[in-house]
This record gives structure tokens, C-alpha cells and sequence, in this order.
């Protein structure tokens, strides 16, 4: 019988989900037990983000921070970000920035934005282009008296046009 089809040595009716490896006096010893009966023999009840995190703190000890990891505000656990792929709140942005950044840089190839200028545009145009969209914005936070701003874009307006493109904001 395989390990998928493989019932519980304990009650015998259920598959078995649980399976445990000891070593007494060197020797391996192996149990496979159904979810139910490890809970009621271990007196331990096994959460499948719990089961979960053990499994992944054995397989790669690095992540056994981050599974460790819950929003103090809305209680999210990394587990259950990375099951659902969705936040609970706007503080775990920063609760899981380290795991974000790694999965936005292996979806994306960047955890930066780096823009994206259309096809066939050279760095020069791309330059103008950014500078336009810079002057844009400056007459907008002028008319709207919002002169730190208008100062901050004038700076980044000279500053292309002294050196070129500058690096991404994020």
C-alpha cells in the first residue's frame, strides 16, 4: 500500500495524514496516524497553517521566521498571507516587507519600478517625456498654492535636465 492510500495504524478507518518518524536507540520508528487520532493520542490539535509551518521550518529553516510572523493589528499570520494571497491590513506592508519584496521581485524582476517607456523610444525621449509630465504637475501644485511641492519638482526637473534620467522612486 502507498503512503496516499496508507490507513491510520490507530483506528484504522481513516487515510493517514500524519506521518512521524522516531528514533529509539538509533532505530527509526514510523507512525502514520489520521489527523483525528494524532490530535486525540498527541493532545494536539494541529491547525493546517500550523501543520504547514512545521513543514516549511524543516524543509527551509529560513522561512521559519516569517512563519512566525503575525500582524499585531489585524492578526494575519504569513502562512495565511501566502495560502490567500491577500493582506489584511495596510500595516502588513510592513509586518511582511522582507517576503513581499522577494515574491514582487520574482513576479516582476524588480522590487523597484522602473517605468516603462513604449516600444521603440529612445532614453532621450523618455527623458523629455518624464520632463513634461514633471512640468504638468508643477502647474498643477502652483495653482493649488502648494509651493513645496512646486519647488521639489522644479529640483527634479533640473536635475534631468542636467544629468539625464535619475533612478526609479518607490
Amino acid at each position: 500500500m502507498d503512503e496516499e492510500e496508507r490507513l491510520c495504524e490507530a483506528c484504522g478507518r481513516r487515510r493517514a495524514t500524519v506521518h512521524l518518524t522516531d528514533f529509539v536507540e538509533g532505530q527509526p520508528i514510523e507512525r502514520h496516524l489520521c489527523r483525528h487520532c494524532f490530535e486525540a493520542r498527541e493532545g494536539v490539535e494541529l491547525p493546517p497553517a500550523v501543520m504547514l509551518a512545521h513543514i516549511l521550518s524543516a524543509v527551509a529553516p529560513e522561512l521559519r521566521e516569517m512563519s512566525a510572523r503575525q500582524c499585531p493589528a489585524c492578526g494575519i499570520s504569513y502562512l495565511d498571507f501566502r495560502q490567500n494571497l491577500q493582506l489584511g491590513c495596510p500595516r502588513d506592508y510592513k509586518v511582511f516587507d522582507k517576503a513581499l519584496d522577494q515574491l514582487i521581485e520574482r513576479f516582476h524582476g524588480a522590487s523597484a519600478h522602473c517605468g516603462k517607456a513604449p516600444p521603440g523610444e529612445d532614453g532621450a525621449s523618455a527623458v523629455a517625456r518624464r520632463i513634461k509630465s514633471l512640468q504638468h504637475r508643477q502647474s498643477e501644485a502652483i495653482a493649488e498654492e502648494d509651493y513645496e511641492l512646486a519647488a521639489h519638482l522644479r529640483d527634479r526637473i533640473r536635475t534631468l535636465q542636467d544629468n539625464g534620467p535619475e533612478e526609479p522612486e518607490c
